[in-house]
């Protein structure tokens, strides 16, 4: 028995004798960092570490800042962790406030360690921060430790929902917001009504409300969860065309052709009587939207293809601009003259217009008010994307390739997804007539990337046909052009397998 621990002894020594001398020794294996996550939309930088952080068993949200002490309650609640205060232990989620300004309102540094110390300029970040958290624990209580550092490229990443047309339930509505702040989304635009239906309660005007309708408390709760998520909504009511269910109950404020007969679905921008009208609803629903801007739609008042010879069935409307801008004035000068005064009401509330390309331009006298946000979708009654910010506009891309979702005839149009991810970006406006994606001869026209009037860009789901699509087929079938255009807005070159997560989800 001593002999065998002798001999153990001496293979013991000459294994060491070998190792001291670097004779075939092999040195343990060292970790490599973490590579990115993958999630989208895709972090911009990140550093990796070794190792993971597991959110602890009990694990809290802490902040000794007071200004995100929202964000700390909103993150603990959808973690299923609890607040405090004081100092951190492993396992829990700091915020903090950061001074660096490169970091600007949205973005935010986080570095995930024993904690995850999510650091921000504003509430914003924070709430990025903590939205990017989520998505990478996933179903997991373990993330990989590394340093992500993260600002979006373009400060409007948003959805448009069709609710005139088709009405939607406020859970429905609801779990977009979720949905978009998920991805780091910002803005849900609602237009509220068309001429298939007037979708929002109305205490001045009850009587152009189409049933079933938002409530004003379904709005008020809506915007209320949208701030705690960092989404605006923006509420639009297209006027002065797309008006036929809101003017059924009001024919003398209808546009009339030379003929005299009336235009169902036209407000008669030269009547005044038709302007209070507006007026008065714009002012009643401007307090439900709290937020920077209104929309006022002002697109295809006398359809998609007007043209001048379309304006001269209504004579009127050249009278009333040459009487008010002089002998040069044509009849679409009276629309833009309309839009004007709508631009007017918003500024008195502090909010800033929203229009559609098509009703933005047009006119020999008259110019559409510069402060006007212009969402650009076609390109052959709208002045180009370039045109429009050289004229003081900030541009959003709401091109309808690859930005449209159509249901009912028109929704065989949807841009290819693969496509859209490989050769489109928001800088790139494609019109339903553009060559990239029909084999006309339009051509794509752009923006440079960093032009300071380039908005961002948004994906529009319209209802042609109200029946065409439930609530549930609706949502599944732009879960993943939600996923392209928070990938493209937020700006992060994608990973090898960033396609696949947009298409699929996970």
């Amino acid at each position: 028995m001593r002999s065998v621990d002798w001999d153990t002894r001496a293979v013991r020594r000459l294994a060491l004798a070998f190792l001291t001398a670097g004779l075939g020794a092999v040195a343990p294996a060292q970790a490599a960092p973490n590579s990115k996550p993958s999630i989208v939309p895709t972090i911009a930088g990140w550093k990796g570490g070794k190792g993971t952080f597991r959110l602890g068993v009990g694990g809290r949200v802490l902040t000794a800042d007071a200004s995100l002490r929202a964000e700390a309650k909103t993150l603990a609640r959808d973690l299923g962790l609890r607040t405090a205060t004081g100092s951190s232990r492993p396992g829990d989620v700091v915020l903090r406030r950061s001074n660096a300004l490169s970091l600007g309102a949205e973005g935010y540094r986080m570095v995930i360690g024993d904690t995850v110390r999510i650091g921000a300029r504003g509430a914003a970040g924070a709430f990025y921060g903590g939205r990017t958290l989520i998505a990478l624990l996933g179903k997991e209580t373990t993330v990989p430790r590394g340093v992500a550092r993260d600002v979006p490229r373009y400060r409007e990443r948003g959805l448009m929902v069709d609710v005139g047309r088709k009405y939607f339930t406020p859970a429905w509505l609801q779990a977009r917001v979720r949905e978009l702040a998920g991805l780091r989304m910002n803005v849900l635009h609602l237009h509220l009504s068309d001429n298939e239906g007037f979708r929002i309660e109305s205490d001045r005007h009850p009587e152009i409300v189409t049933r079933p309708a938002l409530t004003k408390g379904d709005v008020r709760a809506l915007v209320a969860l949208a701030t705690r998520y960092h989404v605006a909504v923006i509420g639009e009511i297209d006027m002065p065309g797309h008006l036929r269910a809101a003017l059924a109950r009001h024919p003398e404020l209808q546009l009339r052709n030379a003929s005299g007969g009336r235009e169902a679905d036209k407000l008669d921008v030269t009547s005044p009587a038709a302007r209070a009208f507006a007026r008065e609803i714009v002012e009643e629903y401007l307090p439900l939207f709290p937020g920077s801007f209104w929309h006022g739609g002002a697109d295809e008042y006398l359809g998609a293809f007007a043209t001048p010879a379309t304006y001269a069935a209504y004579p009127q409307l050249q009278a009333f601009a040459r009487a008010k801008y002089g002998p040069s004035a044509m009849g679409k000068d009276a629309a833009l003259d309309f839009t004007n005064f709508i631009a007017g009401v918003v500024r008195g509330a502090g909010r800033t217009l929203r229009v559609w390309s098509d009703g933005a331009g047009g006119g020999s006298a008259v110019e559409l008010d510069r402060s006007a946000v212009v969402e650009w979708w076609e390109e052959t009654h709208s002045q180009s994307p370039q045109a429009l910010a050289d004229a003081g506009h900030d541009v959003l891309n709401a091109g309808w390739w690859p930005t449209y979702y159509v249901n009912g005839p028109l929704s065989t149009l949807r841009a290819d997804l693969r496509q859209a991810f490989d050769g489109w970006e928001p800088f790139r406006f494609d019109g339903p007539y553009s060559s990239r994606w029909t084999g006309s001869d339009a051509t794509t026209q752009e923006l440079a990337p960093s032009d300071p009037r380039l908005a961002g860009a948004a994906l529009n789901v319209w209802n042609d046909d109200p029946a065409a699509a439930t609530e549930h087929e609706i949502a599944t079938g732009i879960a993943p052009r939600l996923r392209l255009i928070a990938q493209k807005t937020w700006g992060a070159p994608p990973l090898a397998d960033t396609f696949a997560r947009i298409r699929d989800g996970g």
